[in-house]
């Protein structure tokens, strides 16, 4: 993956890092696999990680306290303010 990345650094003159899903298709061309069936290898390695997020969250639940806690520091600055003002 890391001269995969230093490639595409040098191919586009700016910084690319490359996530797996990128190394997945990468691999899937060197394969010989053309690039639109190796885009959907990308996109089924992407579902089976959400799965697996979805199974973490069902197993330790943590939705409703990363929501309370955005919510809270979303509006601390209206609790600072009087009403209409």
């Amino acid at each position: 993956m890391r001269l995969l990345s230093e490639e595409a650094e040098r191919a586009y003159a700016r910084s690319l890092p490359v996530n797996a899903t990128g190394a997945v298709g990468a691999i899937a061309c060197e394969m010989g696999i053309p690039w639109r069936m190796a885009k959907g290898l990308g996109i089924v390695a992407r579902a089976v990680g959400l799965v697996g997020h979805i199974v973490e969250e069902f197993r330790n639940p943590m939705a409703l306290e990363v929501w309370q806690r955005t919510e809270e520091e979303a509006t601390a600055h209206f609790q600072d303010r009087p009403i209409g003002g």
